[in-house]
Parts: structure tokens; sequence; C-alpha cells
């Protein structure tokens, strides 16, 4: 969250609090508040990307979480955004490369791990998803991670490899 004495925080404040009741149009309107010199900042772009995504304007949420990636690069969420983006747009191999390079800054993410896991499986790369589910589980929260691919549809192929992990 920016500082208190930046000009945006409670145009920023206002925007997470209508994005959290579900109203898009209030979190644009208080996003057009923030003067031009502020929205590029990290907190805009994540309200900015979620506008986007809900919209299902997937080419725009590249072009956020890309921009967030630059502005914020140690923050994982663009990263992870511009590979769930990329997938949107059915751009996968590129998705999967992106990831590959969120994966070299954040090793030990088990979500960097988990959506590599997902890609390879939509490319059909079935041995190494296998191997991502398992640094996933290594990197965090096992039975977590194991739970939440049992119920992910990209995960299918793998059900039987996955139910058998420890």
């Amino acid at each position: 969250m920016m500082a208190s004495s930046s000009p945006a925080t409670p145009h920023v404040q206002a925007a997470q609090e209508f994005l959290k009741n579900g109203n898009r149009a209030g979190a644009q309107q208080a996003l057009e508040q923030i003067s031009s010199e502020h929205r590029d900042r990290p907190e805009v772009l994540e309200i900015r990307w979620e506008l986007a995504a809900q919209a299902q304007e997937w080419a725009a949420a590249f072009s956020i979480a890309s921009l967030l990636c630059q502005t914020d690069p140690e923050n994982e969420v663009g990263w992870l955004w511009q590979s769930c983006s990329l997938i949107e747009l059915k751009r996968v191999p590129e998705a999967f490369d992106a990831l590959l390079a969120a994966q070299a800054k954040f090793p030990k993410s088990p979500a960097v791990a988990y959506n590599l896991a997902c890609c390879a499986a939509k490319l059909k790369r079935f041995e190494e998803a296998f191997q991502w589910i398992v640094k996933a589980t290594e990197a965090g929260g096992r039975a977590e991670v194991k739970l939440m691919a049992l119920s992910d549809p990209d995960l299918d192929p793998l059900l039987d490899r996955i139910c058998a992990l420890e």
C-alpha cells in the first residue's frame, strides 16, 4: 500500500472498497480521480488489473500486469497475473515462459510452481507438470496445494499421481 501522505491513497482505498463490494463502476470512478502521475503505482495497477480481468479484457489485463512487473518486480502477483492473462489470450507457451522467468525470480513460491504445473499440463507435458506440483507442495502448504490440485481441471490427467503424494 502506498504511503498515507500520497494524494492517491484515499482514491485507492475507495477503489479497493468498491471492488470488495462488487461495484466495478465505483472502483473505476475512484481510479479516475487519481492524477496521471500516480496511475502507474503498483497499488493502482493492481486495481486496474482486477477491473480488466473482471471485464475479461485480457489484452488490457496483460498490458497492466506487464507494467506491474516493471514497476514492482519484487511482487510475484504481477508475474502471476501476466501469465494468467496470457493463458486467457490462448498464449499458453508464452505464459509458461513468463512463469519460468518468475520461478527464477521467486524460486520458493508455491504459487509460481503450481501455475507452472497447470501450464505444463495444458501443453500436455504431464511429467513436467507433475514435477512442478511436487515442487509446489515442497515449497509450502503440501495439503493445501494437493487439495487445490485435486480440484483443478487442468491437472485432471495427473489425479492418480497427485492422490499418491504424501
